[in-house]
């Protein structure tokens, strides 16, 4: 780590590092706090997924996945999942996420997952509304409901952390 901190030094690159806090935290509280300056472009190189909640207009993530470079926009997140990303923590608190191993709903797979997003956008209004469920698919959210607000809390991003003052220089 103190390789990085120095050549990013070196070549005038700023960098945040706060005690207690993950990094996507901070790279959303930092997005969250600078999407009022319209005229900005965000593009967040990752290999976790978790950071697909934060895509946006003006929000994209360069995904590296297997040796393979994916650009994620707003567009085409919704055009392969049919949900925004807003709803992407309610779709993998009900999945899971096996890197970070956080346990889904056994039983309730990507499809699943994902009509229930499309159709109730948060888990909340899912669980409103169970009574309109099938029966097996509701029995299996009763008895993991704990699980999947937990999966939510552990899942959503800080958008809040207090970031030092910086200049940024955005151009």
């Amino acid at each position: 780590m103190e390789i990085l901190k120095e050549l990013l030094t070196k070549t005038s690159i700023t960098y945040v590092q706060l005690v207690d806090w993950e990094a996507d935290d901070i790279i959303a509280s930092f997005v969250a706090q600078n999407t009022q300056k319209s005229d900005l472009t965000f593009d967040i190189f990752t290999r976790d997924k978790d950071l697909l909640q934060l895509l946006s207009q003006n929000t994209n993530i360069l995904k590296y996945i297997k040796e393979k470079i994916t650009l994620y926009t707003q567009q085409n997140f919704y055009q392969e999942h049919d949900f925004p990303p807003s709803s992407y923590v309610d779709y993998l608190s009900l999945l899971g996420d096996n890197v970070d191993n956080i346990e889904g709903v056994r039983g309730i797979g990507p499809v699943s997952a994902k009509k229930l997003i499309k159709q109730f956008h948060t888990v909340e209004n899912v669980y409103q509304n169970t009574e309109d469920l099938p029966d097996n698919i509701k029995n299996l959210l009763i008895d993991k409901e704990e699980l999947v607000f937990r999966n939510k809390k552990v899942i959503s991003l800080e958008k809040k952390v207090l970031l030092p003052s910086l200049n940024y220089d955005f151009d």
